[in-house]
């Protein structure tokens, strides 16, 4: 048992009650049994725990047969690459695995906006990185997920994406998020408080400009100008996606708006999930939108293997890595940092990680993952968005896609449609 496990074992129900709060106060859901019980059912590296044992049994040959997928559709997604390393190679990972999904028919590839932080600090402007991988790629769709809307002027951002249309062929998407790290808004102090209807305002401008629309802005001196942009994109109607932190207002707010959602695992119990789902196509259907139409996408860590154990012990450090750089970017934001030791920080990470692991990532085997997968086509989902730059070094990375493509290719299987409960479009 390694001296974390110790650690949480140790721990008064009390403490760990404590420990819950905090967790929720991260924005992580309550810990499940698995993580309550880390330290008795987490084995030490080399060991080989009872369901690892079973995984070249028939738990792997049974999975095809038990997965209940409904066309499920995959990409990959970026977000956490460190920005601060001194390497030529950046990029690698992001060039590689997208060539990868393109050739292996994957739907997508999402990358982000992100600045400031060696959390995710690969990705300030995802319009540049989109070009390059526009012209790399020949079927993906090129999507960014996402762009904060209320730090860019609405009529850049459509000039910016309507050229990338044009260097793939018709293949951009865009998540459009409101932000929401106070530091990020040196490039535009003045919207902050008002960044969510700045979202959903300019959202409507971009999409009447990229219909070919002729709008007035105002400019120099308060002259109105007229503006209309070039080139013209080839997309008659730009895909659209909100992205949501998990605010029940921007799911409706998205389904009002005829969009599609975004959204990560992250901090959802399933019963929350459901209804988000719910109030969402419910939102689509009462404002003329055709509520089979909306995609659902969702965010999930991805790294699969041949082994759960051999997983688990393989992204254990970069998880928990990247667990803590996750958390720090919320400190001192809004709030005063919590008062909790480095010995605490420790336990809420193993914690954390082991809760992750067993319930809100695809960490393991195609068999475990699927059951997930399972679950979450029967709640609503209606894709999945990899996310799989979290720490692993590349070179696993690309030799796991492998694994996640025999996934993506079972629930590619056309199969019927369950249908929606209780929503119907009006008309």
């Amino acid at each position: 048992m390694d001296e974390l496990s110790k650690r949480f074992a140790a721990l008064s129900p009390e403490q760990r009650q404590l420990l819950e709060l905090r967790l929720k106060n991260k924005g992580l859901s309550p810990l499940p049994e698995t993580a309550r019980a880390v330290a008795t059912v987490t084995p030490e590296a080399g060991e080989s725990s009872p369901e690892a044992l079973t995984q070249t049994g028939t738990a792997e040959v049974d999975w095809k047969q038990r997965s209940i997928g409904r066309g499920l559709r995959f990409g990959l997604y970026f977000f956490s690459g460190d920005g601060s390393k001194e390497t030529e190679d950046k990029y690698r990972l992001v060039i590689e695995s997208a060539k990868f999904a393109d050739h292996h028919g994957f739907d997508a590839v999402w990358t982000p906006e992100r600045h400031f932080q060696d959390f995710g600090g690969l990705y300030p402007n995802p319009s540049v990185l989109s070009a390059a991988l526009a012209v790399l790629t020949e079927r993906l769709q090129i999507r960014a997920g996402s762009v904060a809307l209320p730090l860019h002027h609405p009529v850049r951002v459509a000039e910016e994406w309507s050229v990338i249309d044009n260097l793939s062929r018709g293949r951009v998407a865009v998540s459009f998020a409101s932000g929401w790290h106070p530091d990020d808004f040196i490039f535009a102090p003045d919207a902050y408080d008002e960044r969510r209807e700045t979202m959903f305002r300019h959202i409507e401008l971009i999409r009447k400009l990229w219909a070919g629309e002729t709008i007035r802005l105002r400019g120099v001196r308060e002259q109105e100008v007229e503006i209309k942009i070039m080139p013209k994109p080839l997309q008659p109607r730009l895909p659209v996606w909100i992205t949501s932190s998990g605010s029940a207002e921007t799911w409706s707010r998205a389904g009002e708006i005829g969009a599609n959602v975004l959204a990560a695992y992250v901090g959802y119990a399933d019963e929350e999930l459901t209804e988000r789902i719910t109030l969402y196509r419910e939102s689509r259907a009462a404002h003329g939108h055709d509520p089979e139409q909306g995609v659902v996408t969702l965010m999930l860590h991805t790294f699969i293997g041949r082994s759960d154990e051999a997983v688990r012990q393989k992204v254990r450090v970069p998880f928990t890595n990247y667990l803590r750089t996750y958390f720090k970017q919320y400190e001192n934001v809004h709030v005063a940092p919590d008062a909790i030791s480095d010995a605490d920080k420790d336990v809420l990470m193993a914690a954390a990680f082991e809760k992750y692991f067993e319930s809100h990532t695809l960490l393991g085997t195609p068999a475990k993952c699927a059951r997930l997968l399972d679950r979450l086509t029967k709640l609503g989902v209606d894709e999945v968005a990899c996310l799989v730059d979290f720490g692993v070094e590349a070179d696993a990375v690309l030799d796991s896609l492998h694994h996640l493509n025999e996934l993506r290719e079972h629930y590619a299987r056309p199969q019927e449609p369950e249908a929606r409960p209780g929503v119907a479009a009006k008309r």
